[in-house]
């Protein structure tokens, strides 16, 4: 292969994978996007960076993880585009391109195998799974981190052959500074080093002068030809690379382990310390540590059966709790696990790529596995790494069908990776128009039985603003029965029922919706506010005022609190309240309106 084709292979590789996406340059704003995007003042005013080094930064911006690193994307993007989604998907396309540059590029530098690099690549770069990720720019913290954390390992393998050591380690380093403050399963980076090493051990390479033009050295007369005996020519690699021994495992370890493990110490003590979000908070599943583990052991055999067969896939996923060792849906999770483990039990000792691959992919799962409890137990967007191993043993198995039929090998191979593409490509821009609007996206979702509560509540938000309330109460409704199977209380949907219910003019529906919502959450000035305008329009404007005074106590500077109560007021022939309350209201409105 020349050195002009190597260099191509990637860069044409990683223009396939821009091709498959390029449909979402036309989409709107989805999902998470209106709440880190449309709806966050934060990116929208230089004047907050400085809170990104702060704590200030949970309560500015609304975000319950620190990841400044993708912040600061939404600063740069929308100083560039405002809220043109074109310029925030246009970014996400390029990292996502990116990423699969650096795919190829790592697995080349770590299997010397370009043609598993370039297959496994290909694979990744237009794989349906990682849909989610590339089109709700609201998770690009997955696309940041995958760039970072394949750098760090990138730059940690090629300071064996480097000869500016320091320069490449401080880089691995820092890389994987970023990728921590990107997403926090970066963390699982330790781990794929030292599986690297394990099953690649790095060794260090110098470069000898071709024969003809070795340079003399003592013992030898200038112009004569060294002739290398036999025991001299096995030290010679290709063209003339001299290859030295590999490097032990232990010096590795002892040598530049300690600089990753003291980062990710810092960036711990960082995070649950000096800047630990106190909403962040998260309880396992039932509030049980061995509900987690059923319930999660279903998760990753779901993970498994999506990798293969990337066919049905959701934007937001209803895992219901496990809570039996008997029950089918776990015997038959547990029955895939035990395959998988006997599968890789039995390989890992016959092929170093085959057991790279499922550890990279089950690694790269840990932080994930819920040991720390997330908020969402599952979704696409977390393989976006770990599916690089897969992708890897996807690889594998086409180039070990070249082998077992020599006879029509190339065809074979070339079919069957044909096949594949075919399916990744037609399913993925299948699945990027699904991800066009709100609308669309929901309406999709809704059709799909594993989908949460989540997605029926968001479908009722879409009907409600196009009026279609009687359709809107139906979906809040299935939206809060399906919650109720999992033992949440779903304030948001109570709170849209809420204002559906008042909507129609079913005050008392209204109200009752209102309560639900607040006893989930006391502190919703929303809800109080709506709940005496309800009061009041029923009839009832002593609780209206009490609730409105108590919406304008958690949040004293909001004009419309200040306008209703106004409104109440002169209603009932109070004008000197309501005069109070008016130009409260306006002097609030201007402070607002300087502010934006």
């Amino acid at each position: 292969m020349t050195k002009k084709y190597q260099i191509l292979l990637p860069v044409l590789i990683s223009l396939i994978s821009l091709l498959v996406y390029l449909n979402t340059l036309h989409h709107q704003f989805v999902f998470d996007d209106f709440r880190v995007i449309v709806n966050n003042s934060f990116i929208k005013d230089w004047k907050y960076f400085p809170a990104l080094f702060t704590g200030d930064y949970f309560r500015i911006s609304g975000e319950l993880s620190y990841r400044p690193l993708v912040t600061v994307s939404y600063f740069i993007d929308y100083a560039l585009w405002h809220l043109n989604p074109f310029g925030f998907h246009l970014t996400n396309l390029f990292i996502h391109a990116l990423n699969v540059f650096l795919v190829y590029s790592l697995l080349s530098q770590i299997t010397k195998d370009r043609k598993l690099a370039g297959i496994s690549s290909l694979f990744f770069g237009v794989h349906p799974l990682l849909t989610e990720a590339v089109n709700s720019v609201g998770f690009r913290e997955d696309l940041l981190c995958a760039i970072f954390f394949l750098l760090s390992v990138f730059f940690y393998r090629m300071l064996y052959t480097s000869q500016h050591k320091i320069f490449c380690y401080s880089l691995a380093l820092l890389s994987y500074l970023f990728s921590l403050l990107s997403k926090e399963m970066a963390i699982s980076l330790p781990l794929i080093i030292f599986t690297t090493d394990l099953l690649f051990p790095p060794s260090k390479t110098g470069t000898v002068y071709p024969h003809a033009t070795l340079p003399p050295s003592r013992g030898w007369k200038p112009g004569n030809l060294f002739i290398p005996s036999s025991r001299d020519r096995r030290g010679l690699g290709d063209g003339g690379a001299e290859r030295l021994p590999v490097v032990p495992l232990k010096t590795c370890i002892l040598r530049y382990y300690p600089g990753f493990l003291i980062m990710s110490g810092i960036y711990i003590l960082l995070r649950l310390v000096f800047l630990k979000n106190p909403s962040e908070y998260v309880p396992y599943p039932g509030n049980s540590l061995v509900t987690n583990i059923l319930t999660m052991a279903k998760v990753i055999a779901s993970y498994i059966k999506q990798m293969f067969f990337p066919v049905v896939l959701n934007a937001d996923y209803h895992v219901i709790r496990e809570t039996s060792l008997i029950s089918p849906s776990f015997l038959i999770a547990v029955t895939l696990l035990i395959c998988v483990a006997a599968i890789f039990l039995r390989l890992s000792g016959r092929q170093k790529e085959i057991t790279f691959s499922i550890l990279w992919t089950f690694i790269m799962l840990i932080p994930v596995m819920n040991i720390m409890p997330i908020g969402n137990i599952m979704a696409e967007r977390y393989l976006y790494i770990p599916l690089v191993g897969f992708c890897v043993f996807l690889g594998i198995c086409i180039k070990k069908l070249h082998a077992s039929y020599p006879l029509v090998s190339n065809l074979v191979a070339r079919v069957c990776i044909a096949a594949i593409l075919i399916f990744y490509f037609t399913c993925t821009v299948k699945r990027n128009r699904i991800w066009t609007d709100e609308r669309t996206l929901w309406r999709h979702t809704v059709n799909n039985t594993s989908c949460s509560f989540n997605a029926h509540n968001n479908l009722g938000k879409e009907y409600f603003q196009q009026g279609l309330i009687d359709k809107a109460i139906g979906e809040y409704t299935i939206a809060l029965s399906k919650a109720s199977e999992v033992q949440y209380a779903y304030g948001t949907a109570h709170y849209n029922l809420g204002i559906a219910y008042d909507g129609k003019g079913m005050y008392d529906d209204a109200i009752s919706e209102y309560k639900n919502a607040l006893r989930g959450d006391p502190q919703n000035s929303d809800a109080h506010n709506n709940l005496g305008v309800a009061f009041f329009k029923n009839g009832k404007p002593d609780p209206a005022i009490e609730e409105l005074n108590m919406a304008i106590l958690l949040d004293p500077n909001n004009p419309v609190y200040h306008q209703n109560l106004a409104k109440i007021y002169d209603e009932i022939n109070l004008p000197d309240k309501a005069k109070i309350e008016q130009e409260k209201a306006k002097r609030f409105l201007e402070l607002l309106k300087q502010s934006q």
